[in-house]
């Protein structure tokens, strides 16, 4: 859902806004990014929000730690926390 948001980085402030202390954010697909990007004709964009150094920096500067990064063949799932 996050890549598909007209401005990401404001969602990701807004969550860390209203989350508790020991809140905690998934960003779950049940494929991975090599395979939603086949699926679409496309290949892999080192630009894409989701590849694991963008969203660490965008998580980082919106108020979230990433303590988990996977991108599997068959799914995708990052977990952050709130930056304390």
């Amino acid at each position: 859902m996050l890549d598909h948001l007209p401005d990401p980085a404001a969602a990701l402030r807004e969550w860390a806004r209203v989350s508790a202390a020991v809140g905690v954010l998934l960003l779950f697909h049940p494929s991975g990014r090599a395979e939603r990007a086949a699926r679409h004709g496309r290949s892999l964009d080192p630009d894409d929000l989701l590849a694991e150094d963008n969203l660490r920096r965008a998580l980082g500067t919106t108020g979230w730690h990433l303590e988990e990064y996977e991108d599997a063949a068959g799914h995708f799932l990052a977990r952050a926390v709130p930056r304390g």
